[in-house]
């Protein structure tokens, strides 16, 4: 089992429910700073509340096109460009799924790409519904995930927020190239299934609640 030290240091808290006010947000930012949670994900327009400079113990990711991945390039890179002005050091893009799904080649390497050097001083993730692509589409993307090398690839089940479990992660770990880590984004309902994902191949857990992973009443 991964130690508890170890634990909170690959867990990202996030704030990317649509119903979550700015009050909400901020109160529950404050309670993980104290629980010494060290990586946060937030919409834009959240992190423009937060203010990232004021919590220089935390590391912030913004959230670009989320959740369904279908804004236009140039809106993701303008997106990737506000996260840097608000002080985020992170950004999960989520790729166009149709041109995932439909393996167009030259024009999902184009915004693979663009999406990485828009802002070369983000740590820049990829977002990709991986329960729906095929085969075909999937040895693809691993191809150009391969030559593209995001810092991570986040993969999710569906609804672009429900979770791959463990033995999904395992398997999409096994055929990802090692320089591109894996983020799962999972809700588990305490420590040791926390513990299961990241022993499965994730390098880090995206969950919305981190109070269950201390043991503290979510």
């Amino acid at each position: 089992m991964t130690s508890p030290s170890d634990l909170m240091a690959r867990i990202e808290g996030s704030l990317l429910d649509p119903r979550l006010t700015p009050a909400e947000a901020v109160a529950r930012l404050r309670s993980w700073e104290d629980l010494g949670l060290v990586h946060v994900i937030a919409p834009p327009g959240l992190l423009a509340v937060l203010e990232p400079e004021t919590h220089p113990g935390v590391s912030f990711a913004g959230a670009v096109a989320f959740p369904s991945g279908g804004s236009t390039l140039a809106n993701k890179r303008m997106e990737l460009l506000e996260c840097v002005r608000l002080g985020a050091k992170a950004a999960t893009a989520v790729l166009s799924p149709s041109l995932v799904l439909s393996s167009a080649v030259s024009a999902l390497e184009k915004e693979m790409a663009a999406l990485l050097s828009t802002a070369p001083e983000l740590q820049v993730r990829f977002l990709v519904d991986v329960a729906r692509v095929p085969e075909g589409p999937m040895t693809l993307l691993l191809r150009l995930l391969k030559a593209c090398r995001p810092s991570h690839l986040v993969p999710a089940d569906g609804v672009y927020s429900a979770p791959c479990g463990p033995v999904e992660v395992a398997r999409l770990r096994a055929r990802l190239p090692r320089k591109v880590r894996v983020m799962a984004l999972a809700d588990p309902n305490g420590p040791n299934e926390a513990s299961a994902y990241l022993d499965s191949g994730a390098d880090m857990l995206c969950t919305a609640n981190p109070e269950c992973l201390v043991g503290a009443v979510p």
